[in-house]
């Protein structure tokens, strides 16, 4: 074999070497080893068509490539779960199976938000948004155990998006640090929102007033909600009376409107319980009393 060639074909292993080594299985296992979750980590990155031999440099790339593959799973997660709604044996079933759909959903869309070039955010909005993604699962599993139906469905809803999201959360870890006041507020606290929740008579800035009395306009918090323009020019304040309220708020399809759409709900001494129950006195198992998702 004449020189060159032997330097060519030296040459040309070198660069292959050098290509499959930066995500080789040893460096794979290496990084997956930082996390808390290593196994699934290491088997979906060395087993997925899509993620094969992107180049990890740095904890940078290794939390992107973590990113991408968290959305990747958590899509085929919620696909998964959409096809489960035929093996849903009573209500009960059905309504935590539901939730799920719609919490999937959610942690999409966080994820969706996460890995956009095009939001401009911080480290500490990533890690409340990959929080928020990890509790809508935690969520989903805990509202079959409190209906009593973990037997069935949710056994084929086995995946491994809660301990890749971990993984998320950890490489992205955030330190502690304790937020700053002024007047009693904390600084992100807009003066216009500060002048509001002092304001000394609160029902004269709002555009609504809710009241279990009567002496407001609405006298349920949904109602107050349902009513509100989805478009506002402003802030839309609704003012909520002392009182305790009997009802299940959801309001995630609405707060898909376009982000002009913005609800203030200044609480007064009011409590706000769920009524929407199941045959035999459950209930509907949506974790938030009052839940706006998406809202801007």
């Amino acid at each position: 074999m004449s020189t060159f060639n032997l330097f060519i074909t030296l040459l040309v292993s070198f660069l292959l070497s050098s290509f499959v080594s930066s995500y080789s299985g040893n460096d794979v296992q290496l990084w997956c080893n930082q996390t808390p979750n290593p196994q699934p980590c290491e088997y979906f990155l060395t087993n997925s068509p899509t993620h094969q031999y992107k180049q990890i440099n740095q904890k940078s790339d290794f939390l992107q490539l973590s990113l991408q593959l968290v959305q990747e799973r958590a899509l085929i997660a919620h696909a998964n779960t959409l096809s489960l709604a035929s093996k849903c044996r009573n209500p009960r079933e059905t309504v935590a199976w539901t939730d799920c759909v719609e919490l999937y959903e959610q942690t999409i869309l966080k994820l969706n938000k996460t890995l956009d070039p095009n939001t401009k955010s911080s480290h500490v909005d990533t890690q409340t948004w990959l929080s928020t993604a990890l509790t809508n699962l935690e969520t989903c599993k805990a509202g079959f155990y409190e209906l009593g139906v973990q037997d069935y469905v949710l056994s084929f809803m086995s995946n491994n998006v809660t301990q890749l999201l971990s993984n998320t959360l950890a490489l992205n870890k955030v330190d502690y640090e304790e937020p700053s006041y002024k007047d009693g507020f904390p600084t992100w606290v807009k003066p216009g929102d500060r002048k509001l929740l002092q304001a000394s008579s609160p029902t004269s800035k709002a555009n609504v007033v809710v009241s279990k009395d009567g002496s407001g306009k609405y006298t349920t918090v949904s109602a107050a909600i349902n009513a509100a323009p989805v478009i506002s020019s402003g802030r839309y304040v609704i003012y909520v009376k002392g009182g305790e309220y009997n009802e299940q708020n959801d309001f995630t399809r609405r707060s898909r409107a376009p982000p002009a759409r913005l609800h203030t709900v200044h609480m007064n001494s009011s409590e706000v319980t769920p009524c929407n129950r199941l045959p035999g006195d459950f209930e509907v198992v949506t974790a938030p009393v009052i839940a706006y998702w998406g809202v801007q």
